[in-house]
């Protein structure tokens, strides 16, 4: 398996999975990047803010996409950290 197919793909298992303060789940970057975007504003500070970015964690450890984890890892504004995830999307998609 690729790098990115393995990024692209749910994770191996469901208690790796990215717990949104609201209750939804996300098992891929493709179901992260829908709910990032669909979130309610405090539910995306809740997970980002100036302590924290549970986000870039979650792609760093979870995923292991540490190009993606680079790029997002100071990002505080919800609508630019899901362009960057999409962005990264089309990327590993291409490859």
């Amino acid at each position: 398996m690729t790098d990115a197919h393995r990024i692209l793909s749910d994770v191996p298992e469901s208690r790796l999975a990215f717990w949104f303060a609201n209750g939804t789940i996300a098992r891929n970057i493709y179901e992260l990047v829908s709910a990032m975007e669909s979130c309610d504003k405090n539910v995306f500070e809740y997970h980002v803010n100036l302590e924290k970015n549970d986000f870039y964690n979650w792609i760093l450890n979870v995923l292991g996409d540490k190009t993606l984890a680079r790029r997002v890892k100071k990002e505080i504004d919800q609508k630019k950290f899901a362009r960057k995830i999409r962005r990264r999307i089309k990327e590993l998609e291409k490859m």
